[in-house]
């Protein structure tokens, strides 16, 4: 029980975070009812006013150098604005649906708000990402503070969430990404109960959803979602967010099909399309390769057009502009500041020469196996090719158009990550790196491809001879999950990463700013340094770092302390060699903190383990 208070317990400023995050929501969500004007599909309001706020600060902040300060003040005023105008309007719009959905997320809200970031790439370019803006006001580029970030060139979507909730804190707030995945998926949840209504319904009721079709939308996108990983979600990374953005820009060209060919009622296609584009601007504008995403989406919708005897193909083409020219647009703006700034850190493509071509075979084997390892999701991506294969036959029904969505999405995201293995990661590709997280990309629109057809399965099968209300069943199982599994979610509390983060803090209170300093973890293979290297690059001069990858043997150390000049040295491991080659004497199981005067080191103050020999043997 102890310890469930504790995974519960949000420390005030991560409260405060979480405070400022819902205000930034509400925010985004009048600018996105203002630029969307439409009263149906309230759950995309969050996601237009938020790429509409993005392209704003790429290129009022990129481009013409205003400060963020200036450009958030405006975006308070045109909130405000919205705001004054849709009260004195009252449309019905279905926004009580987001309120049930998000009181149901509520326990994984309290918990994430509770969360502190650990991953490897939030230390990395993520949050030091998001630092930047909130530290100088300004993106990155010629002429401005130099970056702690690996990759900032990366698209700043969350980060500019992350800056406007750190505005209303007053400091940055590093729990807020994360957060704000979580209302992504309860938002998500409404559109995918909404289409389980109306699968089940067969008649496509426009109005509110309920709480029963909320529970099912959000169960599916947690529990029942094979691409649900704690250790991606509850995480500054931006792949929960394209997860939610793509599975709802193929349900949405999915819907806007449906409306061409005259089926999807309550909603007016060149309405739909525009929408569309709003979505796709976020997703260009969170990840690099979102933009291939959304390409495959589009090409998805014109081979459905083509194929399907309902829909006229130049009513398709006629929608195009409304479609893609939202996500250009934010390309564009994001291509035109990192040229221009000459930016640097990004994902680049190798020399045509030092192609892999050679090993296609031996990559593609390497995906095969990896997905032999996760059925379930692959599992579902197979029988969405199939079905798609049929319609590409014949197409007489949505599930159809659906399924071609998907297996268009699917079969040309592998092929891409294969061109991109042989072409952009040299001997590395050979293992397929993060396959399986890439294709976590893809979990929306599997969940949303699943549902669907479970829903019709039920509508045939299982409404005529089950009729008794279980809502409450799925209502309470979305509540007590998370305290039945906290314990798995917080994985931020791993002891070495707890430690590492509480002793680099005191590092910095107790050395004077810009002190140089490097780190030596010479046992681990960086994922200790990189939380070190956060912490202390905000306020130091980080020189450099010393893990097992550069072999650490006594000339190889000399020689590294040689080349940094450091005045201080943090030892996160000592070893013998480590001793012999400063000439000072370290004590086992603890970190220290060294001062340097030439090769000679002195101890300034050590840090015993909590509980632990080797940080590097305790499990997750």
């Amino acid at each position: 029980m102890e310890k469930l208070v504790i995974y519960f317990t949000p420390a005030a400023g991560q409260l405060a975070g979480f405070a400022a995050l819902l205000v930034v929501c509400v925010g985004l969500f009048l600018i996105g009812k203002l630029v969307r004007r439409q009263n149906t599909l309230p759950e995309i309001n969050l996601i237009a006013g938020w790429s509409t706020a993005s392209l704003i600060m790429i290129v009022g902040t990129g481009l013409l150098k205003i400060d963020l300060r200036i450009i958030t003040a405006i975006l308070a005023a045109a909130a405000v604005f919205a705001a004054v105008r849709m009260f004195r309007r009252r449309a019905p719009d279905g926004s009580s649906d987001l309120i049930r959905s998000m009181f149901l997320a509520l326990p994984l809200l309290w918990l994430t708000a509770a969360m502190m970031i650990s991953q490897w790439d939030e230390f990395t370019h993520w949050m030091p990402n998001a630092r930047y803006l909130v530290e100088h006001n300004i993106l990155p580029g010629a002429g401005h503070p130099e970056t702690t970030s690996n990759l900032p060139a990366y698209p700043h979507t969350l980060a500019f969430v992350v800056y406007l909730a750190s505005t209303i804190t007053g400091r940055l707030v590093e729990n807020v990404s994360a957060i704000f995945s979580i209302v992504l998926m309860a938002f998500f949840a409404v559109m995918l109960g909404r289409l389980t209504r109306d699968a089940i319904a067969d008649t496509q009721p426009v109005g509110k959803i309920g709480w029963a079709y909320c529970a099912i939308g959000a169960l599916a996108i947690t529990g029942l979602n094979p691409t649900f990983v704690p250790k991606i979600v509850f995480t500054a990374y931006a792949d929960t967010p394209t997860m939610v953005l793509v599975g709802m820009l193929s349900v949405m060209m999915w819907m806007m099909l449906n409306a061409l060919a005259d089926g999807e009622k309550g909603h007016s296609a060149n309405a739909l399309a525009w929408s569309f584009g709003l979505v796709a601007m976020a997703a260009v504008g969170t990840k690099q390769p979102n933009i291939v995403l959304c390409g495959l989406i589009v090409i998805a919708g014109l081979l459905v057009s083509l194929r399907d005897p309902n829909i006229s193909f130049r009513g398709y083409l006629r929608l195009l502009p409304a479609i893609i020219l939202p996500a250009v647009a934010i390309y564009i703006a994001w291509r035109l500041h990192v040229e221009t700034n000459q930016i640097e850190g990004e994902f680049n493509f190798l020399r045509r020469e030092d192609w892999m071509l050679e090993k296609i075979d031996e990559i593609a084997g390497r995906m095969l196996t990896i997905a032999s390892k996760k059925g379930g999701y692959f599992g579902v991506m197979l029988l969405a090719c199939l079905f798609g294969a049929r319609a590409l036959w014949r197409i007489r029904s949505p599930f159809d158009r659906l399924s071609l969505i998907v297996a268009i999405l699917f079969s040309g995201y592998i092929a891409f990550l294969l061109f991109v293995y042989v072409t952009a990661f040299g001997e590395y590709g050979l293992v397929a790196p993060s396959f399986w997280r890439f294709n976590m990309h893809l979990g929306g629109a599997c969940v949303a491809f699943g549902l669907y057809a479970a829903a019709l399965l039920w509508r045939k099968f299982g409404a005529p001879r089950f009729r008794r209300d279980l809502s409450w069943l799925v209502i309470t199982l979305l509540l007590l999950t998370p305290l039945a599994l906290s314990h798995k979610i917080r994985f931020d509390l791993h002891p070495p990463t707890v430690f590492v983060r509480d002793v680099s803090e005191q590092v910095v209170d107790s050395l004077p700013q810009n002190s140089r300093i490097v780190v030596l973890d010479v046992t681990g293979n960086g994922e200790f340094e990189v939380i070190a290297r956060y912490v202390m690059s905000a306020k130091l001069s980080y020189a450099g770092y010393f893990t097992a990858g550069s072999r650490p043997t006594i000339a190889n150390l000399r020689k590294f302390a040689s080349d940094t000049a450091p005045e201080y040295m943090w030892v996160h491991v000592p070893t013998k060699e480590v001793e012999q080659a400063f000439g000072v004497k370290l004590k086992l199981r603890h970190a220290h903190l060294v001062k340097m005067d030439g090769s000679q080191a002195t101890v300034v103050r050590s840090w015993p383990y909590p509980g632990y020999d080797n940080p590097n043997t305790v499990a997750d």
